[in-house]
């Protein structure tokens, strides 16, 4: 998430805090009310901003503009695999989707120390134990089969 930009010459654009924008918000002239947006972000006052060349203020203005860009606001989070969320108790599944289910239980129990598997699932897996033993013994059907 990008908190400033760094404009050269001029300063740094911050995001507004809550009396800027309440300040910038009671203007009445819309044109100065936008002005004061990105003026404030830099810690200009409206006249200041104006009395720049128009160079500087289009600096500023493609700041604010990436600095309240929706993409600027959203976490980075790399592109990594959709982890699927775990089955609820009351939600039927297709046979493969449980032997899928168990066998990646089975995984997990095998590189476990005996006795700790059902403590795991509790605790992480957000199914019940039972559930876990009936994805396991599809698994295992599965495999038999």
């Amino acid at each position: 998430m990008i908190t400033e930009i760094e404009v050269d010459g001029i300063g740094t654009m911050r995001h507004l805090n809550a009396f800027q924008m309440h300040r910038a918000l009671r203007i009445a002239d819309k044109q100065n009310r936008a002005i004061a947006m990105a003026a404030f972000g830099i810690g200009l006052t409206v006249l200041q901003f104006k009395k720049l060349s128009a160079d500087q203020q289009r600096q500023i203005w493609d700041a604010h503009n990436r600095l309240i860009a929706p993409n600027a606001c959203a976490p980075n989070n790399p592109a990594t695999e959709q982890v699927p969320r775990p089955p609820r108790a009351w939600e039927r599944l297709p046979e493969a989707q449980k032997v899928h289910y168990g066998r990646q239980l089975l995984k997990v129990k095998a590189s476990l120390p005996r006795g700790h598997f059902r403590r795991w699932v509790e605790d992480n897996s957000g199914i019940t134990y039972s559930q876990a033993q009936r994805y396991m013994s599809a698994a295992k059907g599965a495999v038999a089969a």
